[in-house]
């Protein structure tokens, strides 16, 4: 499970908080460009793999796609 937090949107990016299970520190997404690729710029400290920045970014893409951006979102998968 991702806790996802929009900070920023503009023209040129998207940037999102993510914090896996909800616990600890945040880490950021941001989104760019016209085939709306998604990277991890800082991954959160609860995520030492990155398998939750990369599921993330899916849901990020997927936002973009439906040009529909939520501000708060809980991502779960299981």
């Amino acid at each position: 499970m991702n806790k996802l937090k929009l900070k920023e949107a503009t023209q040129e990016r998207v940037i999102y908080l993510y914090q896996p299970e909800g616990r600890g520190s945040f880490g950021e997404i941001c989104a760019t460009g016209a085939e709306d690729e998604a990277e991890i710029l800082v991954r959160a400290d609860e995520d030492e793999t990155g398998y939750y920045g990369r599921m993330a970014c899916v849901k990020i893409k997927e936002f973009l796609e439906k040009k529909n951006l939520s501000m708060e979102y809980t991502q779960a998968w299981y």
